[in-house]
Parts: structure tokens; sequence; C-alpha cells
């Protein structure tokens, strides 16, 4: 009698637990803060609902692309967002009421909840504008921009500089913050926020943001890419200074030329809009031509250079009406001058067929040297003076300083490199004609960051770029930016 008792009571229960709705319960609780924005939304049912049946009654606010997978069977579901959810932001998930498989009600729900934010910079940014990355770099004294995704509380957050910590101006919305980098040295830079800084609502900030950047002196005049070199010839006497576009240069070889005065040859891969004065070749310009793949641009050419160009041919470019011109702001002979794009012209009208090639340019990575805050180079009665705000050094000869003379400002050299060479002395027709060797190898003394080493070049290839290599083995790069190179014996 107790046990049919037990039996019926158990019916009653099970026939009457039959007659409830289906439940729901979800992951996420409603009115939940702080939901991961990369999180899934999992609806568990108490019994059995097809996946399309979920799916069509499912709904998030604001309207948020997603699926619905099922987890476990048929009782569990979770809808995924494709792509993160927005941060610090409130969303909505509705339900509507369904079925379950067996036919059962199922109320549905509503449930709302608001994602979590991690405070973080999200750009950092120079003066113009331009957006940060590893690798790039600044102007000295640049003003930099951290902004962040939230508003932070100012005075939990750290940035330093190399290690320094940096005066952070805040913006009255407490969401970007700017900073000088004035009297900083120039060379490699390395942003960083430190560990412990949090938003006005507590939340701490992503920990392990740093760019590594460069401080680097740059030429922001206008110019015009070329091709492959043009390689320029430029007179170094008294009445030729200051030459116009000698900063835009990728590298100028200096040497002697006769009487005790230099010249330059100066090659360029991107031609600024005025270059000059201009005047004739040496030997040394035709094995420059050679070793560099350029046109030789030249006013004139003595006997004995042209009768070397002839036996050893150089693509040569001469005063051409429509290309050069004399400028009435200056002196003759050292008054014939080219604009950018009509270096560009002659290469194009002229030699459009020769090859592309481009001089190799990369920021070394050096070691320590040895101190070389002044370097003299007593064949060019040159002195050299590093300036550890730019990072670059200053030229002065003959007591002169040297200036660009469209610029208006001093020449800043990246890197000096005094290269040492067999020099020869030839009488040809009556003409003292110096020569300088560049095809086999030799000393070179390397001036850069305020830094000296010592190597060697090479020539592995008469139509190569001469290779420089330090004592210790590294090959040596030359950095963007104008390379001086002193051509002694």
């Amino acid at each position: 009698m107790v046990l049919l008792v037990v039996l019926i009571g158990v019916g009653a229960y099970l026939a009457y637990q039959n007659t409830l709705p289906t439940t729901v319960a979800t992951n996420v609780k409603n009115g939940q803060k702080d939901v991961p924005t990369d999180g899934s939304f999992v609806l568990t049912f108490s019994r059995s609902v097809s996946r399309d049946v979920v799916q069509a009654a499912f709904s998030i606010t604001p309207s948020t692309d997603g699926a619905i997978t099922s987890v476990s069977g048929q009782n569990q579901y979770a809808w995924t967002p494709s792509k993160p959810l927005v941060e610090l932001k409130t969303y909505t998930v509705d339900l509507k009421p369904i079925l379950d498989v067996s036919g059962h009600h199922v109320n549905g729900g509503h449930w709302t909840f608001t994602t979590i934010i991690i405070p973080r910079v999200v750009a950092i940014t120079a003066g113009d504008g331009t957006a940060l990355k590893d690798g790039m770099e600044i102007d000295p004294g640049a003003t930099l921009k951290l902004a962040f995704n939230d508003q932070m509380e100012p005075v939990t957050i750290k940035a330093t500089i190399n290690g320094q910590v940096a005066d952070l101006k805040w913006a009255t919305d407490d969401r970007s913050a700017t900073f000088s980098t004035a009297g900083i040295a120039s060379g490699p830079l390395a942003i960083q926020i430190s560990p412990g800084g949090r938003d006005q609502t507590g939340h701490s900030v992503a920990a392990g943001f740093t760019v590594k950047t460069g401080i680097y002196w740059h030429d922001h005049e206008h110019t015009i890419s070329l091709r492959y070199p043009a390689i320029i010839q430029v007179p170094n006497d008294v009445d030729a200074r200051d030459q116009n576009g000698l900063q835009a240069a990728d590298v100028v070889f200096e040497y002697l030329a006769e009487g005790g005065i230099t010249r330059l040859t100066a090659m360029y891969m991107n031609a600024p809009n005025l270059i000059g004065p201009m005047r004739s070749a040496r030997f040394i310009s035709l094995k420059l031509g050679h070793h560099y793949r350029g046109l030789l641009f030249q006013s004139g050419e003595s006997q004995a250079t042209r009768a070397r160009a002839a036996s050893d041919p150089t693509p040569q470019f001469f005063d051409t009406i429509g290309y050069q011109y004399r400028s009435s702001s200056r002196y003759a002979p050292d008054n014939l001058m080219i604009s950018g794009d009509r270096v560009q012209a002659a290469q194009n009208n002229f030699f459009g067929d020769m090859p592309s090639f481009t001089i190799p340019k990369a920021r070394p990575t050096v070691p320590t040297g040895s101190g070389a805050l002044t370097v003299g180079v007593d064949e060019h009665n040159s002195t050299y003076t590093y300036d550890p705000a730019t990072g670059t050094y200053l030229k002065t000869e003959e007591g002169h300083r040297y200036s660009d003379a469209s610029l208006s400002q001093p020449l800043r050299i990246e890197m000096l490199i005094v290269l040492h060479t067999r020099e020869s002395y030839l009488v040809i027709d009556g003409h003292g004609v110096h020569d300088y060797d560049l095809d086999s190898s030799g000393a070179i003394g390397v001036f850069y960051k305020g830094q000296g080493y010592s190597g060697t070049w090479k020539s592995v290839d008469r139509n190569q770029p001469l290779v420089f290599t330090l004592d210790s083995g590294q090959v040596l790069t030359l950095p963007p930016g104008l390379v001086w190179i002193d051509v002694t014996a």
C-alpha cells in the first residue's frame, strides 16, 4: 500500500514537471558589467531546442553580426560575434518566446550587459599627425601626442623616453597628452607606458606599450625621384660657395682637382628644385659614374678627361640649352645651374634606356666607437664638428661654414667617411691632373653620431658601389641623408 502511494506520487510529480515550460539560463547575468568583448553569449535550455528556432528568435541591440552554434547537443547554444564587441558599450539581448522540440513553451528572455574597456594607447603621432610605428623616425625637438581609447586618470599615467619620465600635457578631455623630445640627443628612441596606469573608472591600462623609433635630422625640401643616380659635378672654389642643392644629395665625394682647390661629385636619387653651380668632370668622376651606374652631368671637359672618357665611356650629359642655364645671381663660370625636373627630363629624354639603379641606403647599427666630436681633413683644409642636437656634422672649409644656398641653413652631414687611396699626379699636354685609385682597396675613417671608427674600402666590381667594412668585420651601410666622402691620399 505504501509502495503504491509512492509510485502515484512520483508519477504525479513527473506529470506536473511535464506541464512546466522549458527554462533558459545564460552565462551573462542581466545588468552585468565588464563583460569581455571577445566572449560568447551562451543559452542553456532545460529541454532540447532546435538551433534554427533559437537563431530565428535571437536578436542583439545594437545590431551586431554573429552566429549561433551548438555547444552541447540541442540544449546549449552560443552566440559569438564575428568581431569583438565595442568596448564600454551596453548591449541588449532578446529571445522571443519559442517552442522546444517536444512542443513545450519557452518564455524567452531579455538581458542587458555592458562590455569591459581595457584602457590603452590607440595612437602616437608626430606634430604633423603622422602615426608613428616601430622603425620610423622623427625630427629633433618634435612634439608627440599619445591618444587613449578612454578618459584616463592623468596622475596614474607614466610615459618614459629612453627610460626618463616624460612631462605629459593633458587635453581637457583626458583622452590625450602631448610631450616634447626637445633636448634629447639624436639616435634611437624608445617610448614606453609604465605599468600601473588606469582610466577614470578604475580599469588598468593594458601593459606592454612600447614604440621604438629614432630622432634624426631630415631634409624636408621638395625633390623629384629618379630611376638611377644623377652624378653632378659641382665646383668648390670660393666663388662657388655656398652651393645649391647639396643637402639633398645622397653622397658627395670631395677631392683635389688642381691648384689646391677641391671639386665635388654629388650623387642624387632625388633631385631638389635647384642644383649647382656645375663645372667639368675629372678622372675620378668617370670612375664614380661606373661604380654608381648613373648619368654624369657636367659643363665642359678637359682634353685629358675627354680622352680618358673616350677610352672608357661613361654616360655623360653636357651643358645643353633648355636643361642647364646660366644664373644672373652668380658670377661666371660658377653660374651654371639645373633644376630637379630638368635632371629628370635629361635622363628620360636622352638616356631613357639606362637601367634603373638605386644607391643602397640603410641606417647602420654600429657598436660604440671612439669619441669624434671634431674631425679634421688637412688635405682639404676642412673641419667637421658634431652637433648632438641633430646628430649631424657641420662642415667648415678654409674658415667657411658650409650652408645650402637654397635652404639658407647649415649643411648637415649624416655620415663622414675619409677614404684613403693612392693618388697620382699626371702631367698631360702640359697640364697637371690628379688621378685617384677607386678600383682596388684602402683604409677609411668613419664618423657617425659623434663616434669614430676605422675600416677599409674595397671595389669588388668597377660597376658596383664601393664596399665599406669596419675593422670589426661589419659591412657598413650608408644611412639616409647626406653622406660626405673625402678622398685623400
